[in-house]
């Protein structure tokens, strides 16, 4: 079994969401998307925990911010009170695929919606948060408020209104949850059928030193021992047993017992029984339980010593292999939805990579995981099929599914080379595509020229497609990731026709409001020449030769010398960096290292004078805006 389809109406900063899971989902995305509040709204449906429980009366603040102001305004604008519409939480899970068992558990909540390959029907559980009652007592009494307001003098319409609206209250106190099965909205669901469905959430704030000691009923080692322990204590049991006995006939207790029934007969009253003896009181199982910690390696630690990572790894490693059994000895559970917030929490790189492989093992047909990642190492390495990106597109929240519409080809191409680097595309608002190494350099340096603001500050990566093969990415925007990306690239009019036209298909085949092409004249065809026209006297012209000389000193120095206070030319200084053969052939390139030692200059001189390329500052104003 799984759950297919998650929707969610104003919940947090979901409006109106809806998303499609499988039997593993990553879900990724900016900060503050919503990650956390996707799963949190599935543990209103299906957790048990008492923290949850507690939760599903919601605070004003759980439910959508434009929603509540939407409320509000209707009666600022003094709508009729029959036709002001209360927002409501609405949190619906439609479930799939199941076995036998599970088909018992959810049989009675079928929906019409027929699975012609299962040839079976869907489930379905709604969890709705609603006013329970009419208000129109409570709706008179706010309008009333707002009546004896009166408007000030210095007061706008825009303000008055938002001082109205400020007065108003949310009914939140006449507002309560019912969760329901099926399609029938007055059929409350069986909470006896509920626990045989668990919902377990690894979040991002947890404490893995507390939880890997057993010493707390909530703590996740205590737990995982009760469950799997439970009445196969036996032997542990008689061993205490035989420890009473022993303590029994102890030579030392034996006399200091009849030191204590002297002392204690000296002062009690005459006739008084003074006979004292020692007992030993057996533990129930679950006190011996919590007197268990972990010790990690074969050099054994106190899980209190460890690192965060090392406890993080082991945390994970102890909670997975309980919750990924079939069933514990406490409970029959036929289906696990496992939520795991940041995997990669205080963990390197390497770990995290290792880490991402062995999660989707866990996926069973009564285990489903959604894992939530801010970590570009974990994206890279989890198939991209299963991976969500989440986005605002104006102000809604939306998912993307990676590779759904794109070409086979370009899907191959990036499930290969979307490194760790590259992978920053989807947690960016905004992206510029380059073709290598020096633009990567020197264009986050530009772009703060330019706007005294770094690309970060934006929510801006650069990613660097290592050639020409922009057209891969470019099919993932076009294909539905709505995020703003420029490519600047090299028109490259001097190589092949094949190669010169590469830019010129690329314009007319992706550009859009959202993507924006920008390529060098074909005059000067390559971004180091566009650098050195655009820099060829002045001080621009003197950092360059400053980055020329770090690259080639001799060579440098010699045409510096030559050239004077002439401006500089393009193809003789360009041909010191990129040195060919009379023939034409490539034989050292020092564009790189030249890169770099213009961006060391950059950073050391002042960079006021520096000229940024008309084609490079056209792309960062589409950027901008």
């Amino acid at each position: 079994m799984r759950v297919d389809k998650l929707s969610i109406k104003n919940f947090r900063n979901f409006r109106n969401f809806e998303i499609e899971l499988q039997d593993f989902s990553l879900i990724i995305g900016e900060n503050n998307i919503g990650k956390s509040n996707l799963l949190y709204s599935l543990a209103l449906i299906f957790s048990s925990e008492i923290s949850f429980t507690a939760k599903r009366n919601l605070r004003v603040d759980d439910i959508n911010y434009a929603s509540v102001r939407a409320f509000k305004s209707q009666i600022v604008e003094n709508i009729p009170n029959d036709e002001i519409v209360f927002p409501e939480v609405r949190i619906e899970v439609t479930l799939s695929n199941f076995n036998e068992d599970q088909e018992a558990v959810v049989g009675d909540w079928f929906t019409g919606e027929w699975v012609a390959e299962m040839s079976r029907n869907k489930a379905k559980i709604t969890y709705l948060y609603s006013k329970r009652e009419d208000l129109n007592k409570w709706l008179n009494g706010q309008k009333e408020i707002l009546n004896g307001l009166i408007k000030e003098d210095s007061e706008t319409t825009e303000s008055f209104f938002e001082r109205k609206m400020s007065f108003i209250d949310f009914p939140i106190e006449y507002y309560s949850y019912f969760i329901f099965g099926g399609d029938d909205s007055t059929k409350s669901i069986d909470y006896r059928l509920m626990r045989y469905l668990k919902f377990e959430l690894l979040n991002a704030l947890r404490d893995p030193e507390v939880d890997l000691l057993a010493s707390g009923n909530n703590s996740i080692l205590f737990k995982v021992l009760y469950f799997q322990t439970e009445n196969k204590l036996k032997a542990v049991k008689q061993q205490l047993l035989n420890l009473k006995d022993v303590i029994k006939g102890n030579t030392e207790l034996k006399e200091l017992k009849k030191e204590i029934e002297l002392y204690l007969e000296s002062i009690s009253l005459i006739g008084d029984d003074t006979k004292i003896d020692f007992d030993f009181s057996q533990m129930e199982a679950v006190e011996m339980l919590k007197k268990i910690s972990m010790i990690y390696g074969s050099d054994p630690i106190p899980i209190s010593r460890n690192g965060l990572g090392r406890n993080n790894l082991l945390y994970i490693s102890l909670l997975l292999s309980h919750l990924l059994k079939k069933s514990d000895t406490k409970n029959q559970v036929s289906f696990r939805l496992i939520g795991i917030e940041e995997p990669e929490v205080h963990l390197h790189p390497h770990l995290q990579e290792n880490l991402a492989k062995k999660i989707v093992l866990g996926v069973r047909d009564y285990v489903q995981i959604i894992a939530t990642s801010h970590s570009t190492h974990i994206t890279s390495k989890l198939p991209l099929d299963n991976t969500i990106v989440l986005f605002r597109d104006n102000d809604e929240v939306k998912p993307y599914y990676l590779f759904r519409k794109i070409p086979p080809k370009s899907k191959v191409y990036l499930q290969k080379y979307l490194d760790a680097t590259k992978a920053t595309m989807f947690y960016a608002k905004k992206i510029i595509l380059v073709e290598g190494i020096s633009e990567l350099l020197l264009l986050p340096k530009f772009f703060e020229i330019y706007t005294k603001n770094s690309l970060e500050q934006y929510g801006c990566n650069i990613v660097n497609v290592s050639g020409v093969a922009f057209k891969h990415f470019l099919e993932t925007i076009k294909a539905g990731f709505f995020i703003k990306c420029v490519v600047i690239t090299d028109s490259d009019s001097n190589k092949s026709k094949r190669i010169a036209e590469r830019a010129y298909k690329l314009k007319s085949r992706y550009s859009s409001n959202k993507i924006l092409i920008k390529y060098t004249s074909e005059t000067l065809s390559t971004f180091e020449k566009e650098i050195i026209d655009a820099n060829k006297d002045g001080n621009g012209k003197d950092l360059l030769f400053e980055a020329l000389i770090a690259t080639r000193p001799i060579r440098g120095k010699q045409l510096k010398r030559v050239l004077g206070s002439n401006p500089i030319d393009v193809e003789k200084f360009y041909s010191e960096i990129d040195v060919r053969d009379n023939e034409g052939n490539k034989q050292d390139d020092y564009k790189s290292e030249f890169a770099i030692n213009l961006l060391n200059s950059l950073n050391k001189r002042d960079e006021s004078s520096f000229t940024i390329p008309s084609y490079i500052k056209e792309a960062f104003a589409f950027i901008l805006e």
